[in-house]
């Protein structure tokens, strides 16, 4: 699990990074399209203005998400894991930190980098039921 997870990592980050900082690279976040005082904006959150495109946060919360549901294929957690994966992508949008495409493309981004982790090193004899 432990390769999983940091492979899972890696491509999170390589991924994440290469479309914010090369493809999407200066794209405005809520704040930086909109302006601060269209948005309901949290005291004390640090508001970054650009590359948003996709959330990193998102992108990371359904790898992590895919892995434990693919390892553990019929465990109830998996409602846990999904519950906790959607709300860090809906905290994302509620933070003004990003727009709902960026989360929901960000959601997919990581799940596909769940699967591809997953597919590195499990054969379907090795997970658990």
């Amino acid at each position: 699990m432990s390769l999983i997870f940091l492979t899972s990592g890696v491509l999170t980050l390589v991924v994440t990074h290469f479309f914010k900082k090369i493809i999407f690279k200066g794209v405005p976040r809520p704040v930086g399209a909109l302006g601060e005082e269209s948005l309901y904006l949290i005291k004390g959150v640090k508001m970054a203005y650009w590359n948003t495109f996709p959330s990193g946060h998102t992108i990371t919360a359904f790898a992590i998400f895919t892995v434990l549901c693919l390892y553990f294929k019929k465990s109830v957690l998996q409602y846990l894991w999904l519950g906790l994966a959607l709300i860090a992508g809906i905290s994302r949008v509620y933070l003004s930190q990003h727009f709902w495409i960026d989360v929901f493309i960000g959601s997919i981004i990581g799940i596909f980098i769940g699967f591809v982790s997953m597919r590195l090193f499990c054969s379907k004899r090795n997970k658990l039921s």
